[in-house]
């Protein structure tokens, strides 16, 4: 089950990705009425409560859709397929 925890990790990765470097940042983009840097920490964090309508004003600022904060793990995952020792995997994991 997704938690607001979850969301807001989502909405803090897809922030980063999009470059938007601040909360305060994000804050002003929003629309119609831009958020404070606290609220969007709040949101984050999961420790905030908002709306739907808050989660398409979101995502309209990182240029995503809103199902995209719930999908920002499996996007971020990778499987490897390896042969070999687990040294001769952990080298290749440092190295990348």
């Amino acid at each position: 089950m997704t938690t607001k925890k979850d969301i807001g990790l989502a909405i803090q990765t897809l922030r980063k990705r999009a470059g938007i470097k601040t909360q305060q940042a994000l804050g002003k983009k929003l629309r119609p009425a831009p958020k404070s840097k606290e609220t969007i920490n709040r949101i984050e964090t999961g420790k905030g409560n908002y709306g739907i309508d808050a989660l398409f004003s979101i995502a309209e600022a990182l240029n995503c859709d809103v199902s995209d904060f719930f999908e920002v793990e499996k996007k971020d995952s990778k499987l490897i397929m390896f042969e070999g020792t687990i040294k001769e995997l952990k080298k290749k994991l440092s190295e990348e």
